[in-house]
């Protein structure tokens, strides 16, 4: 797993870059090396000119790279590393950290900020802050929290209240007060005045996750 300062350090380099990855879209001049680039799917089919298209991850909104084919190509980049978001349309690795981040829906795979976005937005996923909704709180509801928030990633406008980590096999409290916890997470943003919460996995690790409570 990636460190916060790693990220941190990804994403000043990618805002550095970023001009040149640009120019190199239209240019079709890799900028590592400041010659005209070859198609990333070099075969005897490979024909016309070479053009690159940015890629993305969920870390920031600077592009990370630049991939590169040719006119017979475009378009054909390599699935096992790379996919197109249905939503932002955006060409997005495919995995850097453990996170997963493809989500595949009915209308096809989209990027985990995407996918946040469609969860903030529908209200049934929201936990309405009742004495009664929070004291019904169990493990199920817990394991139903959508990973919609990457460790060192975006939180998308939501204020934190606090988390519970969790072994992702069997449910065991790691650290916090457990399911106990998070309910007094919820009492205490009812006693701030909201008025709903979202339960989130705001972290996926290799063997556990972080059960967490935000509100707007």
């Amino acid at each position: 797993m990636w460190s916060l300062p790693d990220i941190a350090v990804m994403n000043s380099r990618a805002a550095a870059k970023k001009p040149s990855l640009l120019k190199a879209v239209g240019t079709g001049i890799d900028p590592e090396t400041g010659k005209q680039a070859t198609c990333e799917r070099e075969d005897q089919n490979c024909s016309g000119n070479v053009r690159g298209e940015p890629w993305f991850d969920i870390f920031s909104d600077d592009p990370k790279g630049v991939v590169f084919l040719c006119e017979n190509h475009g378009g054909d980049y390599n699935r096992d590393e790379y996919f197109r978001c249905e939503d932002c349309g955006r060409l997005m690795i495919d995995h850097i950290t453990w996170e997963r981040y493809v989500h595949d829906t009915d209308d096809g795979p989209i990027c985990l900020n995407c996918y946040a976005a469609r969860v903030i937005a529908d209200p049934k996923e929201w936990v309405s802050l009742t004495k009664k909704t929070i004291d019904a709180l169990t493990f199920d509801d817990v394991r139903k929290a959508k990973h919609i928030i990457a460790v060192s990633g975006p939180t998308h406008g939501l204020h934190f209240h606090g988390n519970v980590e969790f072994y992702s096999t069997d449910g065991h409290c790691i650290s916090g007060g457990g399911v106990d916890e998070l309910k007094e997470f919820l009492r205490k943003a009812r006693k701030e005045g909201k008025r709903r919460a979202l339960l989130v996995m705001d972290a996926a690790y290799q063997f556990s996750i972080s059960a967490a409570i935000y509100t707007r």
